[in-house]
């Protein structure tokens, strides 16, 4: 039997450490290669299904809806970024219409995890004017069906004079009566300017309650009203998407509207429309579309700023705000 000492025991300890460390490190390698594998899996299968289409999809369509005049562009080629616990990340940027050009205005930023309470999206506007939100005032009380009152922005046709030949912009406006978007086009037509966005009222105040809205000196702004955009529609795989600039194809763009709704109701919980795209009442919003139509009271529209000033004219127009100003490329409209 080997007698007891120090030394002994030394041995022992160094022994028992080494092992002691072996295994750990064998646990962990272990660990890797299983995270490794899991990564692996998890990015061979998102690749193969690419669920975040879909995800991108929506968020360009419902950002349409609720954002005047701002388009994402998505490249549907490029996939999401998949962190280890399923959270899809996509980033992409947002445009405006203003004349013929396209103009960057920020990026959005979408995160979709498991979980529709922890998904979201975000904008990051550039600019101060772009991030100051259009408004539209209610022709009429939805409740008492009296007339709203109208305010004229004379400062709007003031700077439209004062802005030199060769410049472009958007403009905002409500309109006196609530009109069937086919009648705004119509009352717009003798006019150089493209209509690429219009406020929809979809039953507030008589249907449901709105999320955000304001009353103030006898008028009435939704602020999570939705509008009419040129539109988007989208294939089966959700691969490629087809978009109109303007409402020039303004059954096509109707149309869309309400496929899209119903895709979201059939296909969707609630709470990923609500929760992670941010669209409240969709059911209500579709059901009055639905049953009384398109009822627009308003207009987002886009061309030469001399162009733009002669709708101070216009009857039945008021609540004019002037948004981006960009030098036309060219002279050609």
């Amino acid at each position: 039997m080997t007698e007891w000492s120090q030394e002994n025991e030394k041995k022992i300890l160094r022994k028992y450490r080494f092992t002691l460390t072996f295994r750990v490190l064998r646990i962990l390698l272990i660990c890797f290669v299983i995270y490794a594998l899991y990564l692996a899996g998890v990015s061979i299968v998102f690749d193969k299904t690419r669920p975040d289409l879909k995800h991108a999809y929506n968020s360009l369509m419902v950002l349409e809806w609720q954002q005047p005049n701002i388009k994402g562009q998505y490249s549907m080629g490029l996939p999401a970024e998949i962190t280890p616990f399923l959270t899809q990340k996509m980033n992409y940027p947002l445009e405006k219409q203003v004349g013929k050009e396209k103009v960057v205005v920020g990026e959005m930023h979408v995160e979709k995890s498991i979980l529709n309470s922890n998904s979201s999206t975000s904008m990051d506007l550039t600019s101060s004017n772009t991030s100051q939100q259009f408004n539209f005032n209610l022709p009429e009380d939805p409740v008492t069906g009296k007339a709203t009152s109208s305010h004229l922005n004379n400062n709007v046709w003031k700077t439209l004079d004062k802005l030199p030949e060769g410049t472009v912009a958007e403009m905002a406006f409500s309109t006196s009566t609530f009109k069937e978007p086919k009648e705004l086009l119509k009352m717009l037509a003798p006019y150089e300017v493209r209509i690429v966005w219009m406020p929809l009222y979809t039953g507030e105040y008589k249907s449901f309650e709105p999320t955000s809205s304001d009353r103030s000196s006898g008028t009435i702004t939704i602020h999570d009203r939705i509008g009419l955009s040129g539109g988007l529609t989208v294939s089966d795989d959700y691969s490629h998407i087809s978009e109109a600039q303007d409402l020039t194809s303004l059954k096509d763009s109707e149309l869309w509207m309400v496929r899209n709704m119903e895709k979201l109701l059939k296909n969707e919980k609630q709470s990923y429309y609500e929760e992670f795209l941010g669209l409240h009442h969709l059911q209500e919003r579709y059901d009055y579309i639905k049953k009384n139509g398109f009822q627009a009271y308003g207009a987002v529209v886009t061309g030469p700023t001399r162009e733009l000033w002669k709708l101070q004219f216009l009857e039945g127009i008021s609540n004019e705000m002037l948004g981006d100003v960009e030098l036309m490329n060219g002279y050609n409209w």
